[in-house]
Parts: C-alpha cells; sequence; structure tokens
C-alpha cells in the first residue's frame, strides 16, 4: 500500500492497514472451509499480484517486475489459492501480475489467459513516484485529491469512469465464460477494489477502506442474479 493509500484510509477515519477480513459469517460459510460451488454461477478468486520493485509507489501501469520479496511470496500464495478448484487462469498483462499468474498456473497445470482489460489504473504525472515525492511536487493538487476523491482527477491520468468502464466488462467476460465453475484473477489493487465496491454498492470515496496487500486473496461468487463477497483481503 502506497502512503497515498494509507493518507487516504486516515482521511475517513481508518486505519492505515486494514484487517483481513472475511465475509462468511454474512453468508453461511465457516472460516477456512472451501464449500462446493452450488448454485453460484462462477466464483471467482480475485487475488493482488505479489510484491514487485517499488513497492509503495503509484506504480499505475508501469511494467515492474516483481521484487525478491514477491518471488518468495509466490508458495505461500500457492499454499492459499491450491485449496480451490481452479479450473481457468486470467492475468493482468503487466509483468507483476502476470508474473504471479505463471507461478500459480504451472502449479494447477494450466495455462494464463492474459487480459489487459485487467491492468492497473494509469496514474498519469504520477506514475511511479511515491506519495513523499508527489506532495513536494505538488502539495495542493495532493491535497484536494485526498479530499475530494474521487472528483479530482490526476493530471494525465486514465479518467475514473473508463477505467471502471474496462473492468466491469472485463469481468463480466470472464464470469461468463466460467457459469459453474472457479475462475482464478491475478491482478491489481485498484481492480479488485473497485469490483468489490460495485458488488457491495460502495460509494467510490470509500474505497481505500477495502485493504488489499501483496497477495491478497478476494473472493467473490456470481449468482445468476446476484453476488456475494465470501472473503476481502484474505
Amino acid at each position: 500500500m502506497s502512503s497515498g493509500e494509507r493518507k487516504l484510509w486516515s482521511s475517513r477515519g481508518v486505519p492505515g492497514r486494514g484487517p483481513k477480513w472475511n465475509v462468511a459469517a454474512h453468508s453461511g460459510l465457516k472460516l477456512g472451509t472451501t464449500p462446493e460451488i452450488r448454485t453460484a454461477a462462477c466464483r471467482l478468486l480475485m487475488v493482488r499480484h505479489a510484491t514487485a520493485e517499488g513497492d509503495g509507489r503509484f506504480q499505475g501501469q508501469q511494467d515492474v517486475s516483481l521484487s525478491t520479496t514477491g518471488r518468495r511470496e509466490l508458495q505461500l500464495l500457492w499454499d492459499k489459492c491450491s485449496r480451490y478448484p481452479v479450473r481457468a487462469v486470467y492475468s493482468s498483462d503487466l509483468r507483476r501480475a502476470s508474473q504471479t499468474a505463471d507461478a500459480l498456473a504451472r502449479q494447477f497445470g494450466l495455462s494464463v489467459e492474459v487480459r489487459p482489460e485487467l491492468r492497473e489504473m494509469n496514474f498519469g504525472q504520477w506514475e511511479g513516484l511515491s506519495w513523499k515525492q508527489i506532495v513536494r511536487r505538488c502539495p495542493r493538487l495532493a491535497c484536494l485529491w485526498i479530499e475530494q476523491f474521487p472528483h479530482q482527477p490526476i493530471p494525465g491520468a486514465e479518467p475514473l469512469r473508463l477505467f471502471q468502464k474496462r473492468i466491469a466488462a472485463g469481468i463480466r467476460e470472464i464470469v461468463a465464460a466460467n457459469r459453474g465453475q472457479c475462475a482464478l484473477i491475478i491482478t491489481h489493487a485498484g481492480v479488485i477494489r473497485f469490483t468489490l465496491g460495485k458488488v457491495l454498492g460502495l460509494p467510490a470515496r470509500n474505497l481505500f477502506r477495502l485493504a488489499q496487500d501483496s497477495c491478497a486473496m478476494n473472493i467473490i461468487d456470481y449468482l445468476e442474479e446476484a453476488a456475494i463477497v465470501r472473503c476481502i483481503n484474505g
């Protein structure tokens, strides 16, 4: 999580790092279990990539690789994912996601389907910068972004409405292609937050209340006419 994200959390009265929130209690799922996919049209395991080089910066669409720490995390991530009957693996086309996906797909005996629409938001002029650098270079804009998120744009950044539109379209396609099955998606914090927010009906200003640590697992069951979030930041 970048310093900017932590700032957004704290500005809304939320601690800098969120809990691993399992919402199973609201859906009849006991912790640590792997229930069968019964009425679910599709179960999505949405996983944030392992730790990348330059972690803590606004990486956006910069194509960085996994760090040494990230590569060490892959076995622990496999331990989390291996309990689920994954039948398809999807990934953002950015290396930090595709490298994570490749490692997991090999263990499942599957190939990775790369989807550019799953890539992180483009942060424009802020790409690759730390929050301290952003505040030093443009203090007024940084303050407005915190206070008015998501209405204050970042210069040169991908418009939020277009970011949301491409994510929603990509998720719809994956769900439609995996009815009655479990699919694994390796992607980015922003993509996951907006997908969870859509299902939970959260306003965009509250999305940074959803912690997304490196290798975080999130589980969504897409039913025929609804969706249920079973785990966040697991």
